[in-house]
């Protein structure tokens, strides 16, 4: 970014020496020159707060949970998503609690570190507010969208995934040729965020298709996905028709 605004701030002052005099047009050049280093400054200046913040929190409650198991248990059974509960209209704040929990380091790990790639990205694009809204509506959406494809479940589910999936597809939409590492094995490949986020939720599809569950909510993922992008196409939609 900052090698960027440095080439549009030497194209500024090229067009000021090489058209100095031709008035009115060059003014308006250079000035649109001008403009496009602040926006760049501007966005480079943002910082991710709500990711980090995240990572942080998520970080804490799970040492918490680990450090007094009965009070884990307890965690899990009080603020973890039960699907017969939602859908009966009770225990609605487990939705966004849910988001908080994790079973094991491994489910932390990886959910820490997709937020990490993609949430960083995404709450730059999008800003800081908007950010954190649109993971906790993915979050609920996709507690949702589980708990109805499981009504009669009594199994608590928890854990992040679900508004991570969202974020994802903000990516995929908004900066689709950035670039992420996927794990083939332990080989990571670097590959274009959309074909990072294709690959991801064609993975995602064909567990659901199969049946292989795995203790891992799919559908909780699919939903999350969908909602980022639904969402995220909704956002564009109204911003478009604004401008015009």
């Amino acid at each position: 970014m900052c090698i960027y605004s440095l080439i549009n701030w030497s194209a500024a002052i090229e067009i000021n020496f090489w058209f100095e005099q031709k008035g009115f047009y060059v003014s308006c050049r250079i000035n649109e020159q001008l403009k496009l280093l602040r926006a760049d400054l501007s966005l480079a200046s943002k910082f991710a707060v709500f990711s980090y913040l995240l990572i942080v929190v998520n970080i804490v409650v799970f040492i918490q949970s680990i450090l007094d198991p009965e009070a884990y248990n307890v965690l899990i059974t009080t603020y973890g998503l039960v699907p017969v509960q939602v859908t009966n209209g009770e225990n609605l704040l487990s939705l966004v609690t849910s988001m908080f929990l994790h079973a094991d380091i491994l489910h932390l790990g990886m959910n820490m570190l997709f937020l990490l790639l993609s949430g960083d990205v995404v709450e730059r694009e999008l800003g800081n507010f908007r950010f954190l809204g649109l993971y906790l509506a993915c979050g609920v959406i996709a507690g949702h969208f589980y708990s109805y494809l499981n009504a009669a479940s009594t199994i608590p589910t928890i854990g992040a995934s679900g508004a991570i999936f969202g974020i994802l597809a903000v990516l995929a939409i908004r900066v689709p040729f950035r670039w992420m590492f996927k794990l083939f094995g332990l080989i990571p490949i670097p590959l274009p965020a959309i074909l990072f986020v294709f690959l991801t939720v064609l993975t995602e599809t064909a567990y659901v298709s199969s049946g292989i569950v795995e203790n891992v909510a799919h559908t909780a993922h699919i939903g999350g996905f969908l909602a980022g992008l639904f969402l995220t196409l909704l956002f564009m939609s109204k911003k478009k028709k604004t401008k015009e």
